[in-house]
């Protein structure tokens, strides 16, 4: 054995003598030939253990892109009319226009595995610009196997208490206690179908959360925005001060004939002394 591995490392190094590009580290693939995680895990999956393939996980994808402010909006447009041609359900929606002049906006989607990889090349495409992206993976075998039970368990009694209200025989209290009951596990059935369709929904679909950066454009490598933001920050500034001096003299005009009147007597007062 000792004889072996000798021969081995010797026939390793010989290797790396004589063929150094065979031992150098190979470069990383750039994010547009990088497989899917959720894709390559599921096909993973496929030949495992009956159990292993059977689990059922919750897959969530965030991005976070960067493109200059004009952009923005046509941008998530773009995207979320391509993405419901892929047949994908929009969950949320946001487009904010800040005082500075950026703009911010953000989806959230689901989407069939099959038809995520295209949609997020969609995502990086230009004029966006990827700056993270993330990806979440969360067990839900337990809970969905458990709602499965018990669903299991509640039909079979629903069933039950459907055959003891056909028995002949059976008394008005008795009818009418069966009754209640089989309308309140027919209640607990409708909800644990939902959270069971809920649960089948979140680890059949991958989510996609997408954040979109408004970039202020700059007048060539200068970023002038901070003269902009000080602009709009100093006629704010007198708009306000303006405002707060109209304030003052309509709660002080009301009091200038008062003021005129004592003003008036005390001169009176002062030429009699």
């Amino acid at each position: 054995m000792r004889h072996s591995a000798r021969f081995g490392i010797i026939g390793v190094t010989a290797v790396c003598l004589l063929g150094p590009v065979a031992c150098k580290r190979q470069p990383p693939m750039p994010y547009a030939a990088a497989p899917l995680a959720p894709m390559a895990m599921r096909s993973m999956a496929v030949g495992q253990a009956p159990d292993a393939a059977n689990q059922r996980i919750a897959y969530t994808e965030s991005f976070v892109v960067e493109l200059p402010s004009g952009a923005v909006e046509a941008t998530q447009q773009e995207t979320l009319k391509k993405c419901l041609a892929a047949g994908c359900s929009v969950l949320n929606t946001r487009l904010d226009r800040l005082r500075n002049g950026v703009v911010e906006a953000s989806i959230s989607v689901r989407i069939a595995p099959d038809r995520y990889q295209a949609f997020a090349d969609t995502i990086v495409a230009p004029p966006a610009r990827l700056v993270s992206h993330a990806e979440t993976a969360e067990d839900k075998t337990i809970p969905l196997l458990d709602i499965e039970k018990r669903l299991e368990a509640q039909t079979a009694l629903r069933d039950r208490l459907q055959k003891m209200l056909q028995q002949a025989g059976t008394s008005v209290g008795d009818l009418v206690a069966v009754e209640k009951q089989l309308a309140e596990v027919q209640g607990t059935i409708e909800s644990e179908t939902a959270q069971r369709d809920y649960l089948r929904t979140i680890t059949d679909t991958v989510r996609v959360e997408v954040s979109y950066n408004g970039l202020i454009q700059q007048a060539g490598p200068i970023d002038i925005s901070p003269i902009r933001v000080a602009a709009d920050a100093f006629v704010q500034t007198a708009i306000e001060s303006f405002g707060e001096m109209i304030g003052l003299v309509a709660y002080a005009l009301p009091w200038l004939p008062i003021a005129a009147v004592g003003f008036w007597l005390l001169r009176r007062l002062l030429r009699r002394a």
